[in-house]
């Protein structure tokens, strides 16, 4: 009977996790332009990613230098309701995204601005608006649309990971995960923290659609101990979904002592394609 009552326990747990998981609901705007996503989430809207083009310029004195980008938000952040509607600001330079949810759909605007160093802005102009509509996960009534760069998410308990495939690269990785070890200089192991500082770039494919994403975090906690942590985010892209983990290997080397080690992970994760409504 106690085997029978951990079976129901067992299954009643994946069933919820799968539950909270297709809570999610996934927004998607993809154009020349930009790329922006948001999922919804318990009455609460995020935004996932922001990626959109810019125009740099020398500043004294003023003269345009060409196009240049900009890709934003390390993990889903929260839109917070304001006076102007549904808002949050946007990492890395001066700037915010507003949104208005209305059935199938998100509208807003954002705009952008980046001190690249003295003398040296990229913006990308006031006025600049989106339209992100509802994505279908795979096998959920979505079909592929031509000059479509795919998206991928998924969410469990461990991990909540987001990323694009472009041609024969992926990136744009985003996320979070549930650590295990404290994270760069903090005292304390947070309860949940971002995959990489910011999303990553792209990189190539290899056999079999594999790929792995490395990172090196490091710095120093006081005067002589210093940490250094490894990160790693592998997997391999099929047409419906990308599987892999997320490995992150902390070494503190105290002054005068042996280095301390610890280890989150290998946490499994498994991102879903999702697609535009047919028709």
């Amino acid at each position: 009977m106690k085997a029978i009552a951990s079976m129901l326990v067992a299954v009643a747990v994946l069933l919820g996790a799968a539950s909270a998981q297709a809570e999610s609901t996934l927004y998607v705007g993809d154009t020349d332009d930009y790329a922006i996503t948001f999922k919804a989430e318990e009455g609460q809207l995020y935004i996932v990613e922001l990626a959109a083009d810019t125009e740099c310029f020398f500043t004294e004195p003023r003269e345009g230098v060409g196009p240049g980008g900009f890709s934003a938000f390390a993990a889903p952040t929260l839109m917070r309701s304001s006076s102007e509607g549904l808002t949050t600001g946007i990492p890395g330079g001066i700037g915010q995204v507003g949104a208005e949810q209305s059935g199938d759909e998100i509208t807003g605007g954002f705009y952008y601005h980046e001190i690249v160093e003295e003398g040296f802005h990229c913006d990308t102009g006031s006025g600049r608006t989106f339209r992100a509509a509802r994505y279908l996960p795979f096998g959920g009534g979505g079909a592929p649309v031509s000059g479509e760069r795919p998206v991928y998410y998924g969410k469990d308990e461990s991990t909540e990971t987001f990323l694009r495939v472009i041609g024969d690269e992926v990136g744009g990785i985003r996320g979070t995960f549930v650590p295990q070890c404290r994270i760069g200089r903090a005292r304390k192991v947070p309860p949940s923290h971002a995959l990489f500082a910011g999303p990553s770039d792209f990189t190539k494919l290899g056999d079999g659609g594999s790929f792995e994403e490395v990172d090196f975090v490091g710095g120093g906690i006081s005067r002589k101990t210093r940490f250094r942590e490894r990160i790693s985010f592998s997997g391999t892209v099929a047409e419906d979904a990308v599987i892999g983990s997320y490995l992150r290997v902390r070494t503190v080397k105290p002054p005068h002592k042996a280095k301390r080690r610890c280890v989150t992970g290998p946490l499994p994760f498994r991102a879903v394609r999702y697609l535009p409504p047919s028709g």
